[in-house]
C-alpha cells in the first residue's frame, strides 16, 4: 500500500465503512518492513497513522457504549482517547480538516464535561523498579538507557514499565492525572458497587445524535433562577423539578441562585421536537 492510498483512506475514515482493524494490520506489516530496513522516519510515520486509527476505533466504541448506556466503560474509552491524543500531538500537528481529529478531540472534551464525575481516587505510588519499553533495560537515576520517554523507536513510543511499586497513600481529588478511578458507592444490601450518578445530560444528547461523526457542539453558561422560570406555578403546586415537594418548599427558595446551563448546538435538526431553549440549530450562514 502506497502512502497516497493510506492518506486517501484516512481522509475518508469518517465517511467510508471499512475495517479499521484490518487497516491497522496492513500498516503494521508495512511498519515491520521499514523497521527491518532501519528506516526509522518511515516507521514513525506509520505509527502516526496507526495512532489516528486507534483514536477513531476508540471513539466509535465509546459512542456505541454511550448508546447502550454503559457510561463508565465509555468514560474509560474517552480517557484512552485523551491519552492517545497526548502522544500523537508530540509528533503530529493536525488542523481542523485533517482526519476528523479536531472534531473528535472537541467531542471527547464536551462529553467529559457532560459526565457527572467530579471526585476521583488518586494513589501516591513509589515506583521502586522500572524498565525501558524499547530495550528492556532496568532504569534508575544512575543508570539510563538513552531512550527518551515519548519518542518513537522502531515504530513504537517509548515508555517506562513499572516492575515493582509500593502504594504510599490514597487521596480524593477533582483533577486527577488518572481519570479511571471514579468514586462509586457500595450497595449496603448486596455489597456490590453501585452507580449513584445521573447521566441525564448524556442521555438527552444521544436523543439528538445518531452517528459518532455527526457534528455537534456544547456551550456551557451560568444562569440565574428567576421567578419568570415558574410562570403559572402556585406555591402549593408540586415543584416542576420533580423532587416531589411543594414548590414553596423547593425551588421557590432557590430563586437568585446560579446553575450551569448546557446548550447543544446541532448541525442538523433532531429527529423529534425538543425544548427550543435547550438546543440551537445553526442557520445556513452559521459556521
Amino acid at each position: 500500500m502506497k502512502n497516497e492510498e493510506i492518506l486517501e483512506k484516512l481522509n475518508n475514515i469518517h465517511v467510508q465503512e471499512f475495517s479499521l482493524d484490518d487497516f491497522s494490520i496492513q500498516l503494521q506489516q508495512i511498519k515491520e518492513g521499514f523497521v527491518k530496513e532501519d528506516k526509522q522516519g518511515q516507521a514513525k510515520q506509520i505509527w502516526i497513522y496507526q495512532t489516528i486509527i486507534e483514536i477513531h476505533s476508540l471513539y466509535k466504541k465509546a459512542f456505541e457504549l454511550l448508546q447502550r448506556q454503559l457510561f463508565y466503560d465509555a468514560w474509560c474509552h474517552l480517557e484512552r482517547i485523551e491519552i492517545a491524543f497526548q502522544g500523537l500531538k508530540k509528533h503530529f500537528s493536525f488542523n481542523k480538516s485533517q482526519f476528523y481529529l479536531w472534531q473528535i478531540e472537541k467531542n471527547v472534551l464536551n462529553l467529559q464535561i457532560l459526565y457527572p464525575y467530579k471526585l476521583f481516587g488518586s494513589s501516591e505510588i513509589l515506583k521502586k523498579k522500572k524498565k525501558c519499553s524499547v530495550c528492556d533495560k532496568e532504569i534508575s537515576i544512575r543508570s539510563s538507557c538513552g531512550h527518551i520517554v515519548g519518542e518513537i523507536y522502531n515504530g513504537e513510543m517509548c515508555h517506562r514499565i513499572v516492575t515493582e511499586a509500593e502504594v504510599l497513600g490514597l487521596s480524593l481529588v477533582q483533577n486527577p492525572g488518572n481519570k479511571y478511578s471514579v468514586m462509586f458507592l457500595n450497595d449496603p444490601e448486596t455489597g456490590k458497587q453501585k452507580d449513584q450518578y445521573s447521566y441525564d445530560l448524556i442521555d438527552f444528547l444521544f436523543e439528538l445524535i445518531e452517528s459518532p461523526y455527526e457534528l455537534w457542539d456544547l456551550e456551557v453558561s451560568q444562569r440565574e433562577i428567576s421567578t419568570s422560570d415558574f410562570i403559572n406555578i402556585k406555591r402549593n403546586d408540586s415543584c416542576p423539578c420533580g423532587s416531589g415537594q411543594k414548590f414553596k418548599k423547593c425551588c421557590l427558595n432557590k430563586v437568585g441562585e446560579k446553575y450551569p446551563h448546557y446548550e447543544f448546538i446541532l448541525k442538523k435538526p433532531p429527529r423529534k421536537a425538543l425544548l427550543n431553549k435547550t438546543i440551537k440549530i445553526p442557520t445556513a450562514n452559521s459556521s
